[in-house]
Formats: C-alpha cells, structure tokens, sequence
C-alpha cells in the first residue's frame, strides 16, 4: 500500500525501522497511540558484530607476528645449541690432549730441534725425531710452561663455553614467554570469533522479539477488522473494512518481509564468520609451517606443528567463556610480563557479560492470519456489492421520482396558462 514505507535495508538505522507500523503512515482508522513496537531494544552501549570481527583480526596479526617472533628466537638457539656442541666437543678434546702432551713432555718424547711431541710429528707423518736431530727431555720449567700453554686453550674454550650457554639461558625465558603468548593469544581469538557468532544471534533474537510484538500489533488489528467485517452493513463502515484489511494485510507482508531478511543477515553472518575463521587459522597454519621448516633447535619446531589445533571456536551457547586475558597483542618482553591491555580487559569483560537469548516466535503463521482475512473480506465484500447497487437503484428511483415530479409541475403550469386564455375578458 501506498501508506506503508519501505523495509529498512539492511544495517540500516534502526530508527527508521519504526515506520513500519507508523500510525501516521497507515490509513487505517483503527491506528491509535497504543505502544507500536519499534527496533530501538538495543542495550545503549550495545556493541554490533563488527567490534568483535575487528578484534578477531588485530589478534590473528598479533599471532602471526609472534610466530615469526618464535622462529626467530629457535634460529638463535638452534645455533647456539651446535655452538656448545662444538665447544663441548672441542673442550673435551683439549682436556684429553693436555693430559697425553704433558706425558709425553714428562718422558722426553719430544725433537730437539723443533721441540715437537713424538705424537704430533709421527701423526705428520714424519720421522721422529728428524734426521740430525735427537730425543731430549724438558727442563721442569719447559713442562710447567707448556702446563700453562695447553692450559690457556682449555680456558679459553671453557669461557666460550661458559658465554654459549649465557645466550642460550637468556633466551630461554623468551621462547617460553612466547609460547605462553600464542596460547593466550589462541584463547583471546576463540573469544572474538564466538563473541561476533554471540553478537549475531543476540541481534537476531532481539529483532525477533520485536517481529513478535509487531505481529501482535497486526493481529489485534486484523481480528478487529474481521469482527467489523461480521457486523457492518453501511457503505462507509463496509468500504473501511475493506481498507483496513488491505492496509493490515500490507503490513504483514512487511513484518515478515522483514523478519526473512533478519534471519537471513545472521545466516550469512555467521557463514561469513566461519569463512573467516578458516581464512585466519590457514593463515596462521601456513606461517607456522613455514617457520617451522626452518628450525634446527631440538625439539621447538612440534610447537608450532600442533599451534592451530588451538584455534578452534567455541560452541554456540547462551553464553561465552572469555579467554586470552593476558595477551599483550604481540609484545612478550619480560618487562611486560603479567601486564593486561585495558582494551584486552574490556573486550573480554563484554564477551563474558553477553547473554545470548533464544528468538522467539509468534504462535501463528502469516498465511493463516491472511486466510481469516480472506474469509471475512468474501463476506463483505457481496455485502459492499449489494449495499452498492441497492444505492444506485434508490438514487435512480429517486431521479425518477424528480423527474416525473418536475414533469406534473410542468403540466399543471401550462394546464393553468391554458385555462386562463380560455378566461373572457382575459384575452389582450
């Protein structure tokens, strides 16, 4: 009907939403001011679907960044790790070598014109002692001298050693801390994901409420309409149940009209949100994977083999579990340890407050609402058709009746003209 505005498109202002039973807007008589329902049931602070997307993404960044964080942390400590092998390895040889030279040294093994050990120059492949040469013994100070020699190589090694696992101990704290990131941060992304589903059905519950009230608006309405239709026998009172009813069965079609797109916006809603989930966890997945095939530390690359297994949403329930409350968004420093983000704080603090309610429905379908219409429209409208053409036979019985009444005044008036010239003396 012309009266009736258009649905709202969707996302649109809320607000504009109340015209749809608008009583300056319908024709019907029968609109008062009684409470006509409107889309204006959101809490003031109601945050929509798009605040928790938003927040699923900047963690996804965050976890990708701490992945990449990861790999770069198990680079160093796989390298350090072969480092202290090697000086291990190195240290322990030199160790065993002090020992046998400093033997050789107490025995005299050694040339007298280069001064080195029977072992070393036997393993050149050499003759010892060389041609010219002879087998003499070491001075005490000749020994304690090579002592120290042999000693400051094993010093030096060992203080490699010792820096090697420093380095190794410093970033130890940090993989850890890191791991502890991406499991708050798997925590805080399963919260948004389910918060966004909540949000979703929480907003189609609240506009189901309001499809309720308005359908009890417009079956008041119509019942009004068929108890009219079984009484009225004027022609105004007939033609305004029909009106009525063309105006309440347009607005019908609008409410449901309506409630379909409600319910399908959250379908695609929460299709979307799943899409986005697997987007975000195969992205994660395929950094994780990367970075992974890069690592040489023992045993840190399974961490991130396993990392999306954590990713998986919650169940949709009345409620949701909020998780992640420490996550720092990607930073991991040890100076921030236990620091929480007020954003963080907020963010789960309304995850945890949301109650996700059950839409209700209305106890009657649309098509049997229009089929009481229909029945009491088959009784009004012979009636209007009689009322009608029992009109038009009274007003041309009516006509007729002026008609034949001008016609006697027409022929009494010359019946007296008649007579009068008929009169003597009346003549000129």
């Amino acid at each position: 009907m012309a009266g009736l505005v258009a649905l709202p498109a969707m996302g649109a202002n809320l607000a504009s939403a109340q015209d749809l039973l608008d009583p300056t807007r319908l024709r019907s008589s029968r609109v008062g001011t009684e409470a006509l329902a409107t889309r204006s049931n959101r809490p003031p602070d109601w945050k929509g679907p798009e605040y928790a997307r938003d927040m699923a993404s900047s963690v996804t960044s965050a976890i990708l960044s701490l992945v990449r964080a990861y790999g770069a942390t198990a680079d160093q400590i796989g390298k350090l790790q072969t480092e202290e092998k090697q000086l291990t390895d190195k240290l322990n040889e030199a160790i065993r070598n002090k020992e046998a030279i400093l033997d050789e040294y107490r025995q005299g093994l050694f040339c007298s014109g280069c001064g080195r050990t029977k072992s070393d120059i036997i393993s050149k492949g050499e003759q010892f002692p060389h041609s010219g040469q002879s087998i003499i013994k070491p001075t005490p100070e000749q020994i304690a001298a090579k002592e120290r020699e042999l000693q400051q190589g094993i010093d030096r090694l060992a203080q490699q050693l010792r820096d090697a696992k420093a380095k190794l101990a410093k970033l130890s704290p940090d993989i850890d801390a890191i791991r502890s990131q991406l499991f708050e941060g798997m925590g805080l992304w399963r919260t948004a994901t389910s918060m966004e589903r909540g949000i979703i059905r929480q907003e189609f519950a609240f506009d189901a409420q309001d499809y309720v009230q308005q359908r009890t608006v417009i079956s008041r309405q119509i019942d009004a309409v068929i108890r009219d239709a079984g009484t009225a026998q004027t022609i105004p009172a007939l033609q305004a149940c029909i009106a009525d009813a063309r105006t309440w069965s347009d607005a019908l079609a609008k409410c449901e009209d309506r409630h379909a797109d409600d319910r399908a916006r959250m379908a695609t809603g929460l299709t979307n949100n799943d899409n986005t989930a697997q987007r975000q966890t195969a992205s994660v997945q395929s950094t994780a994977n990367e970075v992974a095939s890069r690592i040489t530390a023992f045993g840190l690359a399974g961490y991130l083999n396993i990392l999306t297994t954590l990713m998986g949403r919650g169940s949709d329930g009345p409620s949701i579990a909020g998780a992640g409350y420490t996550f720092r968004m990607g930073k991991y420093d040890a100076a921030g340890f236990g620091e929480i983000l007020p954003r963080v704080a907020e963010f789960i603090a309304r995850a945890s407050s949301l109650i996700i309610g059950t839409a209700p429905g209305y106890n009657s379908s649309a098509s049997q609402e229009l089929a009481k219409l229909d029945r009491a429209l088959a009784q009004v409208e012979p009636r209007l058709a009689a009322a009608l053409e029992l009109k038009r036979q009274q007003e041309a019985a009516a006509a007729l009746e002026r008609q034949q009444e001008e016609a006697r005044r027409q022929a009494e008036a010359q019946a007296r003209e008649q007579q009068l010239a008929n009169t003597p003396g009346s003549g000129s």
